[in-house]
Order: C-alpha cells, then sequence, then structure tokens
C-alpha cells in the first residue's frame, strides 16, 4: 500500500476541487492505501500545511496579482521573475521535507500544475517531480491557456513560465484532465497525452433530507417557509455567470409569473403566495481572485436595481456541519440543497460541472447556461434542463454577461411550468438523476483510478 498525497493551494472546502479530492480519498482508502492532504490552508483539520501555497498567502498573493492581473507592485518583469523564484525555492525545500517526514510514495497535485495562479508552485513542483522521481498524477481542472479568462500573463517572463512548469512533462508522470477540450488543447499545445476522467458524485448515499440539524437552514438566513429558493451553489467568480439567474430570477418576479405561482409547494413544506419572496441563494464563498475583484459588488448592485431578493450565505455554509466557537451553526453544501426548490448554473466556463451533478443528486430542476465543456462532455446524456442557450449577447457596463432577453422571457415560462406541474417535474429530476447516476457514480471514478494506480505499478 502506497502514502499518496494530494497537494492544492486550499483543500476541505466546498470548492469543486476540494470536494473531487474527498471522493478520490474515499475510494484510494478504501483499497487500503494512506491518504493526505497538502494543502496552504490552516482551517481544516488533519490538513499538511504549508501555508505559502495557499492563494491568500500575501507573499503568493502579491504574486497572483501582478502575474495574473496587472503589474504593479515591482518597478519590472526582471524583479517579479526573481520574487517568483525565490519563493519557489521555499516551497520546494518544505515539499521536500513532507516527502521525507511522511514517507511519500505518491504525489497528485491538483490544479498547482495548471491553472497558472501560482507560478512559484508549479515550479516548485516541477522540480521536486524531476529530483525525487516520485510518481505523479497531475490533476488538472483546469489550465492557463483555456477561455475561463481568470489568467492573463502580465508579461513575457510570467508567460515563459507558464508555458515551460504548466504542466511539467516528465517520464513519472501521469496526466488527468476533466473534459474533453482540455485533452485536444493539451496535446495540440504541449505534445501531452492524458487521461480524460470526468467528476463523478456518490449515488449511493442516502438523499439528502430535512433533519434535525438542517431543519432551521431558511430560519438561520432570513428566508420563510413559503418563499422559492433558487440555490446558486458555485463559488462567486466572474466566469460563473450569476448575473443570468439574476436576469432569470427578475423576471420570475413579475406578475405574469407570480401569479401563476401562487399554490406551489416549496421545499420547506411552505406554499407560495402573494407575500412570498423568491430568493435567489449564493451559498458558495466570494472570491478575490480572477480579473474583477469586483464581481460580488457588480451582482448585489444588479441584483438591487432588478429588485431581486440575494442572499450570500458563505458564512453559514462550508464543506461539512459544526458548530463555531461563537455558537454560530454551520450547515454543510449539501444542507442548501435541501432547502432549495431550483438550482441555477449559468456558468459561462466550467472545466467540468460539479455542482450540476450535485443538483441531479438532489433531484433539482436545473436552470443551465450551456457552456462549452457541458456541449462536449454532457450534452450527449440527454439532460433535461431550462437552457439559457449556448450564446452571449454582451456585456453590460460592469462587464456582466447578457443573453438575448427572449431567453430570460422563454427560461421564466418553463420554469413556471416545471414548478406548477408536479408530473412534469418528477419525470424531469427522475430521468436526470438515472442518467448521471449511470455515467458520474462512484464505480466510474474507480475504474479510472484502477487504470492510474495499474500504470504506476503500485
Amino acid at each position: 500500500m502506497a502514502n499518496i498525497a494530494f497537494i492544492q493551494n486550499r483543500l476541505g472546502r466546498t470548492d469543486g476541487v476540494s470536494l473531487e479530492v474527498d471522493k478520490w480519498r474515499c475510494i484510494l482508502e478504501k483499497k487500503g492505501h494512506t491518504v493526505f492532504y497538502l494543502s496552504g490552508n490552516d482551517d481544516v483539520a488533519g490538513n499538511i500545511v504549508i501555508p505559502e501555497l495557499y492563494a491568500a498567502h500575501p507573499w503568493t498573493a502579491k504574486i497572483l496579482r501582478n502575474a495574473s492581473v496587472a503589474l504593479t507592485d515591482y518597478p519590472n518583469e526582471a524583479e517579479l521573475e526573481m520574487d517568483i523564484y525565490a519563493l519557489s525555492d521555499v516551497i520546494e525545500e518544505k515539499l521536500l521535507d513532507c516527502i521525507k517526514t511522511y514517507a511519500l510514495d505518491v504525489l497528485v497535485p491538483n490544479n498547482l500544475c495548471s491553472g497558472g495562479y501560482q507560478p512559484a508552485a508549479g515550479i516548485a513542483l516541477h522540480r521536486v517531480i524531476r529530483k525525487t522521481g516520485l510518481r505523479t498524477i497531475i490533476h488538472s481542472h483546469d489550465f492557463y491557456f483555456e477561455d475561463s479568462g481568470e489568467v492573463r500573463a502580465t508579461c513575457q517572463t510570467v508567460q515563459s513560465i507558464y508555458d515551460r512548469y504548466f504542466p511539467c512533462k516528465l517520464p513519472n508522470v501521469q496526466h488527468v484532465l476533466i473534459n474533453r477540450l482540455a485533452q485536444r488543447e493539451l496535446k495540440q499545445r504541449k505534445n501531452i497525452d492524458s487521461l480524460v476522467v470526468p467528476n463523478v458524485f456518490d449515488f449511493d448515499q442516502k438523499p439528502w433530507k430535512e433533519d434535525d440539524y438542517n431543519c432551521d437552514f431558511r430560519f438561520s438566513l432570513g428566508i420563510a417557509a413559503d418563499d422559492l429558493v433558487f440555490l446558486q451553489a458555485t463559488r462567486i467568480l466572474d466566469r460563473k455567470g450569476i448575473e443570468l439567474a439574476i436576469d432569470t430570477v427578475a423576471e420570475l418576479g413579475k406578475d405574469l409569473y407570480r401569479n401563476k405561482l401562487f399554490g406551489v409547494s416549496t421545499a420547506a413544506g411552505g406554499v407560495f403566495s402573494s407575500s412570498s419572496r423568491i430568493i435567489l441563494l449564493c451559498a458558495g464563498i466570494v472570491e478575490t481572485i480572477g480579473i474583477s475583484a469586483m464581481y460580488w459588488e457588480n451582482l448585489k448592485n444588479k441584483a438591487a436595481s432588478l429588485g431581486v431578493d440575494l442572499v450570500q450565505a458563505s458564512e453559514y455554509v462550508a464543506h461539512s456541519r459544526h458548530v463555531r466557537d461563537d455558537g454560530r451553526k454551520i450547515y454543510s453544501l449539501w444542507d442548501s440543497y435541501v432547502a432549495s426548490d431550483f438550482v441555477t448554473y449559468p456558468s459561462v466556463w466550467e472545466g467540468w460541472g460539479n455542482q450540476f451533478v450535485e443538483a441531479l443528486f438532489a433531484k433539482l430542476p436545473v436552470l443551465l447556461f450551456k457552456y462549452p465543456v457541458y456541449i462536449s462532455d454532457l450534452e450527449d446524456k440527454q439532460f433535461e434542463v431550462i437552457s439559457l442557450g449556448n450564446t452571449i449577447a454582451g456585456h453590460d457596463e460592469h462587464g456582466l454577461v447578457t443573453v438575448d432577453h427572449k431567453i430570460i422571457v422563454k427560461c421564466a415560462t418553463e420554469i413556471v411550468e416545471v414548478l406548477t406541474n408536479p408530473i412534469l417535474r418528477k419525470h424531469m429530476v427522475e430521468h436526470n438523476y438515472k442518467m448521471a447516476k449511470s455515467h458520474f457514480s462512484f464505480i466510474n471514478l474507480e475504474e479510472y483510478i484502477d487504470i492510474l494506480l495499474g500504470n504506476a505499478d503500485i
């Protein structure tokens, strides 16, 4: 049996990478391997912490900001380059110490060697993998060269680091990607072969239901039992397209639609009435990385201008349930699904679609923008969704995306039809559950992991 370390800037959170690593860990531990989490965040018990891996670490954040947003804190790119390599020296030394201390046999970096947020970590991992010869599975959920718009090299020095190290090409490395678009692009750009392993979900677990712990979820957030809740479970980040969910909920707030929703039963056992609200519940963390640190402020302003009730719940939602030292009850991400009536998934770019599959497990209907990877890797499974289409009409003055208003009207009409027709709703969610379970269950992931372990003689 092997000692296997997952390495990422943060682990044990509610972001897609953390959740997917949890699934790999579950399968590997079932097979008898010992799994370690090596990350930059120190807020999760059991993690081995290298602080400089964390994107919010002051040194790392400064480099990130200047490498991928704007070169403002260094007099020139040569000074930035020196700082990147100085940080990589620190991370390399700490990685080597962890390998020795915990007798690690296999390294599984997630996104640190591909996304481009932490050039120093990518360099350090390349050195460590080359020097130690350890069997390595580089799991890339995102790449710096993709159309997500999150990372843009600010100078030639950073671009050259990306081109050389992201991801590294070494004989002891296997590459795992999460979609076919990235697989084709990686082969074309770097001549690197890879295995596509789709993200999965544990469809064998018990259904999420209201219980003694989560029964007050809505109450904690000031949401009434009679309110309709549209859940945005993703992180709050530019490419998530949350503004399209706001547009749709705003349309639903018009009397034309509201009046048709009277009498609809809510997830909390209430009944929608003239005094009820339509809530857009954002359960994910607000990211300050990416192109625009103003994204959340812009969303709040847009929601206010359109009269949309926007509730941000990240201070109440975490990876798992617990009670804080100050007595505040923290709910799991899954609890937010239990409290919701509909899921919005309007991302304009996703590496895969974790929250989409979670919604299918929760048997909730979904409003979806057909982002490129959905079209390439998921649409052939014939899921039934309320579609925002696949074409962005443009951007407003704050950079928020827009679609043709006729599409918003169509979606609002279809949402009302689903919510007011229990037979239609049941058919939709049961069909989606069945298709997702057949293609994206743990048993599918276990087959892929067996291939990777066999290739590495583990």
